[in-house]
């Protein structure tokens, strides 16, 4: 028998598609973020199937947080400030070799 619940990658597309009204209204640089943003949820596509209590919408915000905080920690290591630490402006590395 085939499968009776439509795959997350399908339902994702189609909150994608429903989301398309947002972005048509957004500028510029907006437009090119959002896509991104869109693609980095369809990166987790697999992780959202396998939670089927999320909602979908959840699972597609959770999928851009965790790329997000991946892309934090690079940023981090790159100014040598460890996970959880919080940058104040006083506190903003140069980056520059002395």
């Amino acid at each position: 028998m085939g499968r009776t619940v439509s795959s997350f990658r399908v339902l994702l597309e189609e909150i994608i598609v429903e989301l398309s009204i947002f972005r048509r209204a957004l500028h510029g640089e907006d437009k090119p973020a959002f896509d991104r943003l869109m693609n980095k949820a369809r990166k987790h596509a697999s992780s959202c199937t396998v939670a089927p209590t999320l909602d979908p919408i959840d699972a597609v915000f959770l999928s851009i947080l965790v790329e997000q905080e991946k892309e934090l920690n690079l940023l981090r290591e790159g100014m040598h400030v460890p996970a959880g630490h919080q940058v104040r402006p006083e506190e903003q590395h140069d980056n520059k070799m002395d």
